[in-house]
């Protein structure tokens, strides 16, 4: 089965802006302060020498994203290079670094905003920050990449102008001030000044990691070939000149006791010489660039979770792609919930402490892959050369080895006991899921049962012959006739159940043809009689009574007006279950075979439960089946984008089964009608879909689509409704993309996804 792909949608500006924003975020605003209290004005010379360790590691990094621009940055080259328990921990701890990092940069976020809101807390509002910038990144990465832009843009401005403000107005930059502490390196001895500086360098290394990013989402940049590498060395040249020329400023306009004890430095210099005002505008810049960390830090999180899910490192899950939101949505959710928990104990210093830990082991092991990968793939392309190789990749290793000596002892702790549990989660991987999976198949097995009610004798044919043909696929399947009997509510149910049984009528007598049949079939069945207030309640009532019911298969004759659904007893049934429904519209099921069968397609788990149906269908009868997605005419679309995009939900759906389903892209005006001229030209003699979002509404039985389709074909229909848990239901919708062009309930523009 091939890797599901994401889309090529950032271009050069949002790919540099991602790299800028991710690198020059949450750090500068946070860390030059304590940096400047370790080592006074040679923190200028820290960023030059964290500037110039990083540029051996983002060539790199320029040859590999350019070379194999696929997602997860340098965990997939590590992947590439290497086998078993390696990438697997280097996945997993830049996976987790990843996370620190997004952390780190709400928290930066968070004392930001206390300069306009003081009474807001810092845990909380960091833990807040992260849902909001979470639910941005289910949007997908253009609407990420577009986001950056605009966010670092206006980062960049703001810090160039504190820079020149502070160098030409009064009570700014002072080389008085500069020199407070009594020279450039404040401590006696030239030992202790180095000490202090490669510790200072490992505390701001990890402002130099924005590249990392980059290569993280090259399997969505446009050009991968010559836009990654221009990107990635330009984000270490424009940063390390705007934390040289920040520093230097800040350091000349306070005295270093001040700026080193503060977390909040830039907005205390721009106090000092523009007044509140100029504490509001550094404050709301520092804002903005916490903010673009928080948004590459947790896109890049994602990306790598979604490298270790392709993997089979993580669970598969990880690696779905949603097939409207083109993103990794269990992946980003599952992100977004960790660094949330990860911001909650506000300690900004170990956080860049350990963020940087688990970069550096990244990009030691990137620096070793580009050896590696050299060796293993001489012939391959590479568009990027890392220029003195192997020098170059080796210089980046030894400099990362001094950095680490000087990592804060509690990070190095905590960054191995990180390796300690991936490898128990790399030794459990496997059983645990075989588990899961043992799990996962008792509960099918368990809710083997498909509940037909049966009332009428002229619909009851067509649905136990399409009860029949779903059974014999799902081997342990048995089917449960039922029919109901309505009872006043003078008249006790016990006694009302006891005349029933004993008495020979219509009921009993159309349960008896059904066993028959079902018994010729091969088919397990079973028959129940009862007595109800209403004969949904009846329904209702045996299904909940019953957990092994996973599957009410009921019959809907006539129109599907709204006088007609309103109070009806199918309606009350789709609405209350607990379980999957399906409601047959009947035109000849049960005289004819089921050859050809069509499922429209859209993104949504009604969709995909009518794919699975369809597919049992087609399985049982020898048929073929068609999948279905409708295009709107007057949009400009990339047919190539949406052929995948059908592919992959089909997919993860019915796994290798893929290759068996025509998948077909149709242009129409509507939804609609682009459905029902598939259906009349096609000659299918089934057309089976999935409720759209509307289908709660008491005027519609499964929604407006679904309800017109089932009107106008000229086949037979079959109508589904997943069963999701209220919790689960809103979650999604919550989360889901609704592009607001496709409300329309005449089903005239809706979008195709919702369904």
């Amino acid at each position: 089965m091939s890797p599901k792909q994401l889309v090529r949608t950032l271009g050069f500006a949002p790919i540099l802006m991602l790299g800028i924003g991710g690198t020059m975020g949450a750090g500068v605003f946070v860390l030059t302060g304590h940096a400047a209290g370790l080592v006074g004005p040679a923190v200028i010379l820290a960023f030059l020498l964290a500037g110039l360790q990083s540029l051996p590691n983002s060539l790199s990094y320029a040859e590999l994203a350019s070379s194999f621009p696929i997602a997860g940055g340098g965990y997939a080259y590590v992947s590439l290079a290497t086998t078993g328990v390696v990438p697997f921990g280097v996945g997993w701890v830049s996976w987790f670094s990843n996370m620190f990092y997004a952390a780190l940069a709400a928290l930066g976020t968070a004392y930001s905003l206390q300069i306009f809101f003081p009474f807001l807390p810092v845990p909380p509002t960091a833990m807040a920050l992260v849902v909001i910038f979470t639910l941005i990144s289910v949007r997908g990465s253009q609407e990420v990449g577009r986001t950056q832009v605009l966010l670092t843009g206006f980062l960049l401005g703001s810090l160039l102008l504190f820079v020149v403000l502070g160098l030409v107005l009064p009570g700014g930059f002072s080389w008085t001030t500069f020199n407070s502490a009594g020279g450039f390196f404040i401590y006696d001895g030239w030992l202790e000044n180095m000490m202090r500086l490669l510790k200072a360098v490992t505390m701001v290394n990890v402002l130099f990691v924005g590249y990392e990013v980059i290569a993280q989402v090259a399997e969505e940049a446009k050009s991968p070939a010559r836009n990654i590498p221009r990107a990635i060395v330009a984000t270490i040249f424009l940063c390390a000149l705007v934390y040289v020329a920040v520093g230097f400023v800040a350091l000349g306009i306070l005295p270093l006791e001040t700026l080193g004890s503060s977390s909040t430095p830039l907005s205390d210099a721009a106090a000092h010489f523009l007044g509140r005002w100029g504490a509001l505008g550094l404050g709301l810049a520092g804002i903005v660039a916490s903010v673009t960390s928080l948004n590459t830090a947790l896109l890049g999180a994602a990306r790598v979770a979604l490298a270790l899910g392709r993997d089979g490192y993580l669970p598969s899950f990880f690696a779905r792609i949603h097939p409207r939101l083109k993103t990794p949505l269990p992946a980003i959710l599952i992100t977004g919930a960790i660094t949330a928990l990860a911001a909650a104990p506000a300690d900004e210093v170990f956080l860049s402490y350990i963020t940087n830990f688990g970069f550096m082991l990244l990009v030691f092991s990137t620096n070793v892959s580009v050896i590696l990968l050299r060796r293993k793939y001489p012939d391959h392309e590479r568009p990027f050369r890392t220029p003195w190789y192997p020098v170059t990749p080796i210089l980046g290793c030894l400099g990362i080895i001094v950095v680490e000596v000087f990592t804060e002892p509690r990070a190095l702790v905590v960054g191995l006991a990180l390796i300690g549990v991936g490898a128990v989660v790399y030794l459990l991987r496997r059983p645990v899921g075989r588990a899961v999976e043992v799990a996962v198949q008792t509960l099918e097995v368990a809710r083997h049962e498909i509940l037909v009610p049966l009332a009428n004798p002229l619909s009851a044919r067509g649905l136990l012959r399409l009860a029949v043909i779903l059974g014999h696929v799902r081997e342990s399947a048995t089917l449960v006739a039922l029919s109901v009997a309505k009872i006043p509510v003078t008249t006790p149910l016990e006694l009302a159940q006891e005349v029933l049984e004993r008495e020979e009528n219509g009921r009993k007598a159309l349960l008896r043809q059904a066993a028959d049949y079902a018994h010729e079939q091969g088919v397990p069945i079973r028959t129940l009689l009862r007595a109800a207030r209403s004969i949904s309640s009846g329904i209702l009532g045996v299904a909940e009574a019953r957990p092994g019911v996973g599957l009410i298969l009921m019959g809907w004759r006539g129109q599907l007006s709204t006088h007609r659904v309103i109070g009806s007893v199918v309606k009350d049934v789709v609405s209350g279950a607990r379980c999957d429904v399906a409601v047959l519209r009947d035109r000849g099921v049960a005289e004819r075979p089921i050859r050809r069968v069509l499922v429209p397609v859209g993104g949504g788990p009604h969709a995909r439960l009518a794919l699975r149906l369809a597919w049992d269908i087609t399985r049982a009868e020898g048929g073929s089946l068609t999948a279905l997605r409708i295009l709107p005419d007057e949009e400009e679309i990339e047919m190539e984008v949406e052929m995948e995009v059908l592919r992959q939900t089909v997919e993860d759906v019915l796994g290798e089964d893929v290759q068996k389903v025509v998948c077909t892209l149709k242009r129409a005006p509507s939804v609609v009608q682009g459905i029902l001229v598939e259906a009349t030209e096609g000659e299918y003699d089934l057309v089976i879909i999935g409720a759209s979002e509307e289908w709660f509404l008491r005027t519609l039985l499964f929604g407006s689509i679904p309800d017109q389709v089932a009107e106008g074909v000229p086949c037979s229909v079959l109508m589904v409704r997943k069963y999701e848990p209220p919790a689960v239901s809103w979650l999604r919708r919550l989360v889901k993309k609704t592009p607001q062009r496709h409300r329309e309930p005449s089903g005239k523009s809706q979008e195709p996804g919702s369904w």
